[in-house]
């Protein structure tokens, strides 16, 4: 395989769902999104001599938020290539942005990963195993979350019912939400909005337990089994595994209703991105000691 760096334009289509996305009083693209972008290409392109899996990518980083304006429809983007060997390739997507006096223009790295042609093989977890939680459970309304903890609009609305939290992590039914039915790339990696609604959940556990708005910023291994479907419904099991200089570290896994194992997170990194700024309210942390 040619070992050289390629840089590839890309022009990416803006939804209007992606507007109810929002950090902090801005629309910011989201990253489930720009990793199914990433596949996309990959799946354009005869980048790999052996078989393609697109759903196995490693050390996933989530740099800068994209932010997005009202109204904006499509993102002008740059896809950074770097072959590694013949099963793995790394890419990044970038935007060029003007410094402040306008005198120069810069690359702005949002998302990075790596894609390798390999299939692992399903985890044996039993239902319980995934599942069922002994100890004390703190239970949050999905509208409480919506409204206070990760206040998202309505197109991700992912975690159904109730979210339950306890020490040892958090569970959550999930609802594939519809994909834009002009997206070419809907499929490539299954639907985002389990992932995306797993991380709501690692975003209400680290207010809980740890008194932080952590939202994710990479990942060391993502392996996709099953793809999820929009529309349908999804068990989401997101577990707390280590906690170092303001990160927190979770192994996320995501069955279906049969409880077939769809695709498993390890190593999700989750960080306070707001410098402090945002804060989790009271009755969050009600009986935390």
């Amino acid at each position: 395989m040619d070992s050289s760096f390629t840089q590839v334009p890309l022009t990416i289509a803006v939804y209007p769902h992606f507007m109810d996305h929002c950090f902090a009083g801005k629309v910011v693209f989201p990253a489930v999104e720009a990793l199914k972008v990433l596949a996309g290409l990959i799946g354009e392109r005869d980048f790999f001599t052996s078989a393609f899996a697109p759903g196995h990518m490693a050390d996933a980083r989530f740099n800068k938020f994209l932010v997005l304006e009202p109204g904006q429809e499509t993102i002008e983007a740059l896809c950074n290539i770097r072959p590694i060997d013949d099963t793995r390739i790394s890419l990044s997507l970038a935007t060029r942005f003007s410094t402040k006096n306008g005198a120069m223009t810069r690359i702005r790295e949002h998302c990075t990963a790596t894609f390798y042609a390999k299939t692992d093989p399903v985890p044996n977890l039993s239902p319980v195993h995934v599942h069922e939680c002994e100890e004390p459970v703190f239970k949050v309304a999905t509208d409480s979350i919506y409204r206070e903890l990760v206040p998202f609009g309505p197109a991700f609305h992912s975690i159904k019912d109730e979210l339950r939290l306890a020490r040892s992590g958090a569970y959550a039914t999930l609802k594939a939400m519809p994909d834009d039915p002009d997206d070419p790339f809907k499929t490539m990696l299954g639907s985002g909005f389990p992932l995306d609604g797993a991380f709501h959940a690692g975003c209400v556990w680290s207010q809980r337990f740890f008194g932080v708005v952590a939202f994710p910023v990479g990942f060391d291994k993502r392996i996709i089994y099953k793809p999820t479907v929009e529309h349908q419904d999804y068990t989401a099991r997101v577990i707390p595994q280590y906690q170092t200089h303001g990160t927190l570290g979770f192994d996320i896994w995501i069955t279906d209703k049969q409880g077939d194992l769809c695709e498993t997170v390890s190593g999700a990194m989750m960080r306070d991105v707001s410098g402090g700024t945002i804060t989790p309210p009271a009755w969050i942390r009600e009986g935390i000691h």
